[in-house]
């Protein structure tokens, strides 16, 4: 009777204390609530304003042969042809399948807001050299837009063709040089770059506008130096091109008179020359438009006069007297059929190399023209050497 009497006698205290525990656990559970709810949405916060300043790329460059096939564990480097000289963005083997992976980081630098609340952002213009060691080369210059992104990540992938390393034919016109040539080298120069040409007529106008954040196609150069040999294996060649962004627009009151006008803008543009740590046999040049912060440094009229007579071009449109035509002069896709360009000399390396320029990305420039009145069934007819429309001639005809 004692025990069971103490027992029950204990049996109130055991019950206090455990309430006293239970409450102290709720209250440090109630505490640590209120300091780990602001905590998540601060981190939260932070994560979503740090993000929003980068872009985030999963790039997948695909390397072939000659003939199409995979051109397996090749050597890949990727650069960002950037103000300064091409940053070393990635390298590494690729696969057996010729995949190399990577992933790329990129600040998102607003250049212009659009109305309509679209965002532009500067691009990134990429660099890929594919080497292998039995003398194979591929090569890519793409610009990634990153305005045309899934924000904060997205995936694009390339393609690059390598193709062997050969000499050029007996008796071709090689340039004689020391055999290595000093690498990494890297020179810059400005040059006035056309961008624009069009004509006019009697009782045909003309006027182009190029607004702020507007973007601009340039084409870039490459050639490839026979270390062996000690000369290269060919001429400058077409190797994709660097996207331009304007950040001071450009535009004309209407134009008129029996003239050609060129627009031109100085832009900014690098030498360089890389060797392929895996390479003894080639090294590889390149020469591209420097996208920098203050596009494009000046800007000039080009004017001389012109007899009339249309070139016959294959791309062309005609409209009514009295009624204006409008064509986008930088709202595509990149177009490798280059009509108008710029030649850019480098003084110490001693090189002049020619490069063409085209349409690209949006805010939209247009060029617009506007038929007057004039002898009755005439039209005014635009002919264009490609669909860009940024090398044009107008003038009246009768349509057939």
């Amino acid at each position: 009777m004692g025990r069971k009497y103490l027992l029950n006698a204990t049996l109130p205290h055991i019950r206090c204390s455990g309430v006293r525990v239970l409450k102290a656990v709720f209250g440090v559970a109630l505490l640590l609530l209120f300091v780990a709810v602001p905590l998540v949405f601060a981190l939260v916060r932070f994560y979503e304003v740090a993000v929003s300043d980068w872009q985030f790329v999963e790039v997948e460059v695909e390397v072939v042969d000659e003939k199409g096939l995979p051109a397996g564990p090749v050597y890949v480097a990727v650069f960002e042809l950037a103000d300064g000289g091409p940053k070393l963005l990635a390298e590494g083997r690729a696969g057996a399948s010729g995949t190399f992976k990577f992933g790329l980081k990129v600040l998102r630098k607003l250049i212009a807001e659009l109305e309509d609340g679209t965002r532009i952002y500067a691009p990134v213009n990429l660099w890929i050299i594919a080497s292998r060691e039995d003398s194979l080369l591929g090569t890519l210059m793409q610009p990634i837009d990153i305005s045309t992104m899934k924000h904060p990540l997205d995936a694009v992938k390339l393609k690059v063709a390598g193709a062997s390393v050969v000499p050029v034919a007996a008796g071709g016109s090689a340039t004689q040089s020391s055999c290595w040539l000093p690498t990494p080298y890297l020179e810059e120069t400005w040059a006035w770059t056309t961008v624009l040409v069009f004509s006019t007529w009697d009782n045909i106008s003309a006027k182009y506008d190029y607004p702020f954040g507007s973007q601009v196609y340039v084409e870039g150069k490459q050639r490839v130096w026979l270390v062996s040999e000690c000369r290269y294996t060919s001429d400058w060649y077409r190797g994709g091109g660097a996207l331009v962004v304007l950040e001071a627009g450009r535009g004309s009151d209407w134009i008129r008179g029996r003239v050609i006008t060129s627009l031109q803008l100085e832009l900014k543009y690098q030498f360089y020359r890389y060797t392929p740590p895996n390479q003894n046999m080639f090294q590889v040049e390149v020469v591209y438009a420097v996208d920098t912060n203050n596009d494009p440094r000046g800007s000039r009229e080009i004017v001389q006069s012109w007899n009339g007579q249309l070139p016959g071009w294959s791309t062309w449109q005609d409209f009514e007297q009295n009624r204006y035509a409008t064509f986008p002069i930088t709202g595509s896709a990149p177009s490798l059929s280059i009509s108008v360009g710029a030649s850019i000399s480098f003084e110490v390396i001693g090189v002049t190399v020619t490069v063409g320029t085209s349409r690209a990305s949006p805010p939209v420039g247009t060029l617009t023209f506007y038929a007057e009145s004039w002898l009755p069934g005439y039209r005014a007819k635009v002919e264009a050497t490609d669909s860009s429309y940024v090398n044009t001639r107008c003038n009246w005809w009768l349509r057939p």
